[in-house]
C-alpha cells in the first residue's frame, strides 16, 4: 500500500516539525502496512517561488535520508502538494514538482467556487505541459462546489484522492466510499502530526473492508501502488 500524500518532511510546512516526529509517523505507516510513502509538503507561489521551495525541500529531504538510513522504514519518493494559482500551467517549474520519476502533480484546488478558467488550467497543463494534475482530497469539496462542477471534474478523468479521515464521518463516508469502490479514487492520510493528524490509512481499510468487502479493500490497497507506474 502506497500513502501519496503526506506532511512527513521535516520543517517544510503545517506538518512535522522535526525529523524525530518524522521518523514517528514513518514508523506508524510501516506498522498499518504502508510500504511506500510520498512526502508532499505545501508549495504556495504566492509565498514562495519554486526554487526556494525546492532547495528547502531538497534540504529537508537531505536530513530525512541521513537520519533515516538503516531503519526499517517505507520507502520515500518525493513530490509537492501544489495550491492551486491563476496560470498555473505555465510555472516553468511545474515539472520539478511532480512525483519523482512521474508526469503526475498534486494539485490542491480552491475552495472558493471553482470556475471556467481552473478547468482550463487542468486542461492545458496536460495537453501543453504533458503533465498530469492529481487532485488532493476531493473529499474537501463535497460541501461547498457544486454539483456540476465536481461531474465536470469527474468527467475529465484525473486521479483523485480521498482522505482517510473523510471514512470517519457520517456525512462524507457514503461519497468518499463511492468514490473509492466506483471512481478508482486513491486513498491518503495526509497525515500531518501525531497529536491531531496521525496516519491513519490501517483504520481506514478495516472500514473499507467492514463496507464494502475484502475483495474491494484490495482493489483499493492496490490502487495506491500502480498509480505512479503508468
Amino acid at each position: 500500500m502506497t500513502d501519496l500524500h503526506t506532511h512527513i518532511l521535516p520543517g517544510m510546512d503545517d506538518g512535522a516539525q522535526t525529523v524525530e516526529q518524522s521518523l514517528e509517523l514513518l514508523r506508524m505507516q510501516a506498522e498499518q502496512g504502508v510500504e511506500t510513502v510520498a512526502l508532499t509538503p505545501h508549495f504556495y507561489r504566492s509565498r514562495e517561488s519554486a526554487p526556494d521551495f525546492l532547495a528547502r525541500r531538497a534540504e529537508a529531504w537531505g536530513l530525512l535520508e541521513r537520519v533515516s538510513a538503516g531503519q526499517l522504514l517505507p520507502k520515500l519518493i518525493l513530490g509537492a502538494e501544489v495550491a492551486w494559482t491563476p496560470g498555473m500551467a505555465d510555472l516553468p517549474e511545474l515539472d520539478d514538482l511532480c512525483y519523482t520519476g512521474s508526469n503526475i502533480l498534486l494539485v490542491e484546488l480552491p475552495v472558493s467556487q471553482w470556475d471556467d478558467e481552473m478547468f482550463r488550467q487542468l486542461y492545458s497543463m496536460e495537453v501543453r505541459r504533458g503533465i498530469m494534475p492529481m487532485i488532493a482530497h476531493l473529499d474537501r469539496y463535497f460541501q461547498n462546489q457544486r454539483k456540476r462542477d465536481m461531474d465536470r471534474l469527474l468527467e475529465m478523468g484525473y486521479p483523485i484522492q480521498i482522505s482517510a479521515e473523510a471514512l470517519f464521518h457520517r456525512f462524507a463516508r457514503k461519497k468518499a466510499l463511492d468514490m473509492l469502490e466506483n471512481y478508482d479514487a486513491l486513498l491518503i492520510s495526509d497525515c500531518h502530526n501525531l497529536p491531531a493528524r496521525k496516519p491513519n490509512m490501517g483504520d481506514a481499510m478495516k472500514v473499507i473492508e467492514k463496507k464494502c468487502g475484502k475483495q474491494i479493500a484490495r482493489r483499493i490497497a492496490e490502487n495506491t501502488d500502480i498509480v505512479l507506474e503508468g
